[in-house]
């Protein structure tokens, strides 16, 4: 007897024609959770990681290290987490995204065979790394948004706050500004906004969850990188315009 089990392909074709198209963008989101952590486990990492470098410039000490690192990780995903309601928190859920990095910090600290790059090479690496952090936590944070059937503007807010908060909490607790806050900054949240939009596009156009995270990732990136090189901003606020007219 020829059965389709309800993991095969056909059996979710049947399934999906038959719900709502939101509902059947959650439910594909929902089949593809591996996908997702491994997605969550690199935006983890990358973040971790640009924290520690951020860290780094401040002199801190381990305990310092590893409390930066973890904020920048995982204060956006627990903000996102909160917002939508879901519980247990994503780090929760997942025990070993903190033994991560706290063996990254160990690493990164104590290893022999890593030596610490000169100021100008780490200011590169770190605007790469938090690039790359930003692109992750932001489709991220705009899929998980999709799983709850969150309205595509709300779940596009719900990806930038992923990919801007750590960092928010990172400057606070090293006594400076937020990076996204100033108005000297390259275009930051404003790319993570656009990289979620084109993650949402592709998706409602039925193009596959896996092309439609590349798209999103490549563009969150690659927006960030350029804005970065040309030191694109937003526009100038007006109060400032006025303050800076000789009188």
């Amino acid at each position: 007897m020829f059965f389709h089990s309800p993991d095969s392909y056909w059996f979710d074709v049947l399934l999906t024609s038959a719900l709502p198209r939101d509902t059947a963008i959650a439910y594909h989101l929902q089949r593809l959770a591996f996908f997702g952590y491994v997605i969550e486990v690199g935006a983890v990492i990358t973040a971790s990681l640009s924290g520690m470098l951020a860290a780094q410039t401040k002199q801190l000490d381990f305990v310092g290290i590893y409390i930066v690192a973890f904020v920048n990780a995982f204060g956006g995903g627990t903000l996102r987490d909160l917002l939508l309601n879901r519980r247990p928190l994503f780090w929760v859920e997942h025990q070993e995204y903190p033994l991560i990095v706290l063996l990254m910090a160990i690493i990164f600290l104590y290893s022999p065979r890593i030596s610490i790059p000169h100021q100008p090479v780490t200011g590169r690496l770190f605007t790469i790394i938090d690039a790359m952090g930003l692109a992750l936590f932001s489709i991220s944070g705009t899929s998980y948004a999709l799983t709850f059937r969150m309205p595509y503007l709300v779940a596009s807010i719900i990806g930038v706050i992923t990919g801007v908060f750590g960092g928010v909490l990172r400057d606070v607790l090293l006594a400076q500004i937020p990076m996204i806050f100033r108005t000297s900054t390259s275009l930051y949240a404003t790319c993570a906004f656009i990289g979620s939009w084109t993650f949402l596009l592709a998706v409602s156009l039925d193009i596959p969850t896996a092309t439609a995270t590349f798209l999103g990732f490549m563009v969150t990136l690659s927006l960030r990188m350029l804005s970065v090189r040309y030191c694109i901003t937003l526009p100038q606020p007006r109060y400032l315009k006025q303050q800076s007219v000789p009188k």
